[in-house]
């Protein structure tokens, strides 16, 4: 056995290698990568971080530590995290390889096995770790079950790579798939209605040929998650495989049912998702407020609502009201907005100079920011509290931290140079004052 992995694993670090000159290893990933090291690390902490969750949750069987087992199975391989920085980068690789699929979002491929993903699509937009999730969830897969059929596969990981994201170092579910609400609710409304007996048992050709097969999919594994089922779920296709009866069993209802319940969900959770997308699609402040306020009637819990509509005020400058929907985000430390409106809360009290406020709320969001690549910026906020609170030894340490934080060179430029001025490098705080 170790002796045919010895090779393989061999060529395919030699070929890694030569593509990206940087190697990072953590506990269960090997990273390639030509990235900041800053930018990795987050990378490395947010892969880690799912991989224990879903180890915890959801699956039974994991991956060999690389760093003590790493020639032991070869079903047990280290999984190769190939990360590039846009999506043309990976484009390029895929093509070197022999990967004759287009780019998008990432790809896993389950031979070497790796995730190809990057930071930024094509268009500038960033691509965020749903393409890594995306591709470690279906790896567990792969390790746990037999044979699974592609709507397991897709539905399963487009929920857990696509609607989470890592806070305080557990996965957390942020809501609904948005786009994919707005395709609902049209689709819907035109009278389609989900059919999980269909979906259940679609071949391969016939869930990708379906147009919202994937889409049906992963709302099933949403709705599973949000009425507690998921984990049963799971348990029980491992032990009794992948016919609707299991979803029966779990669900404690016949499939007509299902149907109803899972309709009655997705005109709940789903539509919540498309009226918070619509606007944010909407360039008018008006047409904004009344998506948010659809959304938050149908799923009055709805954080990511609230917080859209905190932001409508904030650029109004109506900060007052912009509190009353951030004040019932700060209520709950577990939210999936909580960090975002901490940020928000201070950035308000910032504006009106009242900067030991906007400390105290940045500071909360700063405790919640271990996984969030963008920190630097938030530290800069701090470093510019302690200074104008005049506290120079926590505005020099945390300049210092924005410093070391920020991966991106062609960013913040002329704050950078501010924070060295700052720190001792060169200048006074009479520049920082004039700025």
């Amino acid at each position: 056995m170790k002796k045919r992995v010895l090779p393989c694993l061999c060529w395919a670090l030699l070929l890694f290698t030569v593509a990206f000159a940087q190697t990072h290893q953590s506990e269960h990933f090997t990273i390639y990568s030509d990235l900041d090291t800053c930018y990795v690390r987050f990378v490395q902490a947010n892969a880690e971080a799912y991989y224990k969750d879903m180890v915890e949750r959801y699956f039974e069987t994991g991956w060999l530590n690389p760093s003590v087992d790493f020639y032991a199975d070869a079903d047990q391989k280290p999984l190769i995290i190939y990360y590039s920085k846009t999506q043309a980068d990976t484009q390029k690789l895929f093509n070197e390889h022999g990967h004759k699929i287009d780019s998008g979002y990432g790809y896993y491929a389950r031979s070497i096995p790796a995730i190809y993903a990057h930071q930024f699509m094509n268009n500038g937009q960033r691509s965020g770790f749903g393409a890594l999730f995306r591709g470690i969830t279906y790896h567990f897969i792969a390790l746990n079950y037999s044979d699974s059929p592609a709507w397991f596969n897709e539905g399963l990981g487009s929920f857990l790579g696509g609607q989470t994201r890592i806070i305080k170092g557990k996965l957390k579910v942020i809501g609904p798939n948005l786009q994919h609400g707005q395709i609902f609710r049209d689709r819907i409304e035109k009278g389609l209605r989900p059919n999980v007996k269909f979906l259940l048992s679609t071949s391969t050709k016939q869930f990708y040929d379906w147009s919202v097969g994937r889409h049906f999919a992963e709302a099933l594994f949403y709705w599973l998650h949000e009425s507690g089922q998921l984990e049963r779920y799971l348990s029980n296709v491992r032990a009794n495989g992948f016919e609707v009866s299991v979803l029966e069993e779990t669900l404690s209802m016949p499939c007509e049912k299902i149907n109803v319940e899972f309709l009655k969900f997705i005109k709940k959770s789903c539509y919540a998702g498309a009226y918070l997308q619509d606007g944010r699609q909407s360039e008018d402040t008006a047409v904004k407020e009344r998506a948010f306020l659809s959304a938050l009637e149908l799923k009055p819990d709805y954080d990511a609502a609230k917080l859209e509509l905190a932001k409508c005020y904030y650029r109004g400058k109506d900060y007052e009201k912009c509190r009353e929907y951030l004040k019932q985000i700060m209520g709950d430390p577990k939210s999936s907005e909580y960090r975002r409106g901490a940020k928000l809360m201070g950035d308000t009290y910032y504006d009106q100079k009242d900067y030991s406020k906007a400390l105290e709320y940045y500071n909360r969001a700063w405790a919640y920011s271990d996984y969030y690549e963008y920190k630097y910026r938030l530290a800069y906020k701090i470093a510019n509290c302690y200074y104008y609170t005049e506290d120079s030894y926590n505005a020099k340490q945390w300049y210092k931290k924005f410093l070391d934080g920020r991966w991106e060179p062609e960013s913040m430029k002329d704050c950078a140079d501010y924070a060295r001025k700052y720190t001792g490098l060169t200048g006074t705080a009479t520049d920082m004052k004039q700025r």
